[in-house]
């Protein structure tokens, strides 16, 4: 064990976590351990954080909270594995590398090529990827660093192709022209879930179609006029009784003149706008049904850059913006607009580069997920997988029982690309899939052949995370990395903006490839907002920097700080200020244990009798028992607040407040035999307490247990972590402790009332009828004098007389006096009163001279009135106070 005089006088947290980080890492510490306890194994999958990221409060609170949870359950003893890992993240990846290239060499990656462009983003991943890696070190992350999977890596390239493969042999990924959203900046599809609604600030263009061969105009209103040239069809409702004679006739498209069939569909809504809609297939979702179930020809009209493309002539080469100017100015001209209005609508933009979203026909690689969405939705509702909170099963849900086909193919470069292979030959032509990369037909064995050169969804890959980090599907990998043991996992954690993107995805591809939910829990965290509710954004400046706040109050203080703050709750408005708070709690741990460390030399590291336990050691056991019970209750369900609450409280209000200062008459007696006892009660209460509080703050907690802990014990890390003890149940010494506590607050906070110096003796009356309570307050005098500054005192029943000129308190179970005679001034202390009085009654005739206005009552707001009503009560119960003191004075 450490010696004490080697203890800092002040806790240092840069330093104690470096050295302590280290430590684990080179001891293998957070390996997986077999349990000797026949605990079953435990494992957490790592969301991998984005090979471009950069460590945010999101991260620190997601990683807190899972490492808590590996801590916890290897403390307990589980065969712990927490799985960490990096997503390629092909979008932000590929846009950050074009973006390097392009500054540094005036290049685009068209003029690199495929290959060396490829070659340059693995350089970059390679020299920048592992960033934020070392800043989750920071946090305290103590996952096994030789499970790292990067989602690039072959592994998980093995188990892509795998499943992609057994997919498209099942016929449940397939190619086809289908409507998808279209990023004109990216220029790549993007998935449904990637796509933002804005409220934007637009207008309904009225326009005039002819129908042919008649003077009759229909008057259709729209938000994108430009679209008209990809129209193929004018819609009406077939119950609409105004349009029913125009069903099948043709009706003339305005600028472009071309003939369009006027056709009968029950998706147009006859209550909205004119009763008549335009059918653009190639750029409307709904539009696109439309299409479909009437056999609409599809016109695509924008290029791949967004720009109106020569199916729109008239607008040709322009924005969509300017395209709709000059459309509306040809309306014009021609008198076919009939009034534009002002119109407020949602408007899809694209999440990774904030353009607005182009719904656009194009042939693209798809997955049907209908029978997996079902299969999870199952298991979820059979609690095979159990959302906390429960309610954000909801979300899941609404994303899952409605599934459209998930387009899986995106026009990049850096990414898995599709392993699907197409013969050139115009004899031949075979499609075929194989996971090797191949040279020539399989069919006809020409060397003519290329590979798709689109890649897959980033969340392919990401989705397939809990299997391929598991050596899936490769049996020898599965074998050497424990997959029968640790598949599924334990829990997930994670934030609700991706249950859809990535919890949803898992889900489906989990079950499909092994009919087994990936893991069995889901803890969805709050969004760490700033102190005000607003979310952290650089342009309002009110952004906080995991690294900056661990720099200014410790990692510890930080990671107490998010713990405390989550539970079920959706958002945690973090104020710094209260992290500073916790770092006083981190510095009040470390000051008792310089306090307590010199005494504990006396103790012996043998097991102490319960026969021989004093009162107030019964009562400090019993509670931290009760602590302990409760904290482990908590941290199962992920209560991560209650379980923090409920250390810090004891900490502070018991065991700080109370246990160490009943304790200093013991410790500084001259019996040898109780000092001993209190030095051993002492030194387990710490040993119980670093433990309970290391899977939270595991570099203070560690740093102390080396100073507890006897040579032959391990590091606190792999300690058993404290199980409630029935043989410490004494719940009549903590009902007894509860009330001496009491009435120790009472006369402390009776003396500061009439300000009586603190080291200036007292006399103290009790008046209680449960005589085994007096008792009890008799043989704890010589505390009373002690905690209480009492040089004399009387216990009576409460059938005796009060004393005179005193002041009081009553509890439940007693009544405390002090007599006030010759203790202080009363002459001066009844002016005191008077002075009070006075005021008090100012303060009271000034609002109750409000509540007595007629003009007031009627005119003021109610939630006025009911803020005046409450300060007229206060101060009439202020007033009455000090008139009933000054009564028992007089």
């Amino acid at each position: 064990m450490t010696t004490e005089n080697t203890l800092p006088t002040t806790f240092s947290p840069e330093g104690v976590e470096n050295k302590w980080y280290k430590t684990w890492e080179e001891g293998k510490y957070f390996k997986p351990r077999p349990s000797t306890n026949g605990k079953k194994p435990y494992c957490i999958l790592m969301p991998p954080p984005n090979v471009t990221g950069k460590l945010h409060i999101g991260h620190a609170l997601d990683h807190t909270i899972q490492d808590i949870l590996t801590r916890f359950k290897r403390m307990q003893g589980h065969e712990t594995l927490w799985v960490p890992g990096q997503d390629h993240a092909g979008i932000a990846t590929q846009a950050k590398v074009e973006q390097k290239i392009f500054k540094e060499e005036n290049k685009t990656k068209h003029d690199l090529g495929r290959e060396k462009f490829v070659n340059e983003v693995w350089k970059w991943k390679n020299e920048y990827g592992g960033h934020i890696v070392e800043q989750i070190k920071k946090i305290g992350d103590s996952c096994d660093w030789d499970y790292f999977t990067f989602t690039m890596d072959d592994g998980p390239s093995k188990a892509v192709k795998k499943f992609f493969i057994d997919m498209y042999n099942e016929g449940l990924i397939y190619q086809s022209d289908y409507i998808i959203n279209w990023d004109p900046v990216l220029q790549s599809a993007i998935s449904d879930a990637e796509v933002e609604h804005k409220e934007v600030n637009g207008h309904f263009f009225h326009i005039h179609y002819r129908v042919k061969d008649s003077n009759q105009l229909l008057e259709i209103a729209t938000t994108r006029p430009e679209t008209l040239f990809g129209d193929t069809a004018i819609a009406v409702n077939p119950n609409d009784d105004r349009f029913e004679h125009l069903i099948g006739k043709m009706a003339i498209v305005p600028i472009c003149d071309r003939e369009i069939p006027i056709i009968a569909d029950e998706h147009v809504d006859m209550e909205l706008g004119t009763g008549c809609l335009k059918v653009t297939p190639g750029h409307d979702f709904n539009d696109y049904e439309i299409g479909k179930r009437n056999n609409l020809e599809i016109i695509n009209i924008i290029n791949k850059d967004g720009t109106l493309n020569e199916n729109a002539k008239e607008v040709a080469n322009l924005p969509a913006k300017e395209a709709r100017k000059k459309t509306v100015k040809l309306l014009e001209e021609n008198n076919l607009l009939v009034k534009t209005e002002d119109h407020t609508h949602q408007v899809g933009h694209s999440q990774r580069s904030d353009s607005i979203v182009e719904p656009m026909v194009s042939k693209q690689w798809f997955l049907n997920t209908e029978k997996m969405a079902k299969d999870s939705v199952e298991a979820v509702e059979k609690n095979e997988m159990t959302f906390y909170p429960k309610t954000w099963e909801n979300t899941y849900f609404s994303y899952q029982r409605n599934p459209r086909p998930w387009c899986i193919s995106r026009q990049l470069w850096w990414g898995h690309q599709i392993p699907i292979f197409y013969c050139q030959e115009d004899a031949c032509k075979h499609v075929w899939a194989s996971e090797q990369t191949e040279t020539e037909c399989t069919k006809c064995s020409s060397k003519n052949i290329k590979q798709d050169e689109d890649v897959l969804d980033t969340w392919f890959s990401s989705g397939l995370f809990p299997l391929s980090t598991l050596g899936w599907p490769d049996p020898e990998k599965m074998k050497e990395m424990g997959f029968d043991k640790f598949y599924p996992s334990d829990v997930l954690v994670t934030g609700f903006d991706i249950i859809f993107f990535w919890v949803a995805r898992m889900m489906m591809m989990s079950n499909k490839a092994t009919q087994t939910s990936p893991f069995r829990d889901t803890y969805i965290h709050a969004i760490v907002r700033d102190k005000n509710g607003v979310k952290m954004s650089k342009s309002l400046g009110n952004v906080i920097d995991p690294l900056d706040l661990i720099k200014e109050t410790g990692c510890d203080a930080m990671r107490f700080t998010l713990a405390v703050s989550s539970g079920y709750n959706r958002n945690i408005n973090l104020d710094p200020a209260k992290t500073e708070g916790y770092r006083n709690f981190i510095n009040k741990i470390w000051n008792a244990f310089r306090f307590i460390n010199p005494y504990l030399e006396n103790a012996s590291n043998e097991a102490f009798e319960i026969e021989d336990l004093h009162h107030h050691e019964k009562w400090i056991l019993c509670e931290l028992n009760d602590v302990i019970k409760s904290v482990r209750a908590s941290l199962e369900i992920y209560r991560f607040d209650d379980a923090c609450n409920t250390i810090y409280h004891f900490v502070y209000e018991k065991f700080c407040s109370w246990f160490i200062e009943i304790s200093k008459s013991v410790l500084n007696s001259s019996n040898e035999q109780m000092k001993m006892q209190r030095a051993n009660i002492l030194k387990y209460c710490f040993k119980e307490i670093v433990k309970l509080l290391h899977p939270i703050t595991p570099f203070i907690t560690e740093e102390i247990w080396s100073y507890l802990k006897s040579e032959d014990e391990d590091l606190l890390i792999i300690q058993r972590y404290p199980e409630y003890k029935q043989e410490y149940n004494f719940t009549d010494d903590v009902e007894k402790m509860d009330r001496f506590i009491e009435v120790i607050t009472a006369i402390r906070n009776l003396r500061n009332s009439v300000m009586i110096k603190p080291k200036e003796d007292v006399e103290v009356r009790l008046f209680t009828n449960d005589e085994e309570l007096a008792r009890y307050f008799f043989q704890s005098r010589g505390f009373l004098k002690e905690l209480a500054r009492v040089k004399a005192g009387k216990i009576k029943d409460k059938s005796i007389d009060r004393p005179a000129k005193s002041i009081m308190r009553a509890t439940t179970h007693t009544e405390i006096f002090i007599p006030l005679e010759g203790v202080i001034d009363i002459a001066a202390f009844l002016q005191k009163l008077e002075g009070d009085k006075t005021k008090a009654q100012k303060d009271f005739d000034k609002v109750n001279k409000k509540l007595t206005n007629p003009k007031f009552m009627e005119n003021a707001p109610e939630d006025i009135v009911v803020k005046v009503k409450a300060e007229a009560l206060e101060f009439k119960n202020k007033l009455d106070s000090i008139s009933n003191n000054i009564e028992s004075f007089q």
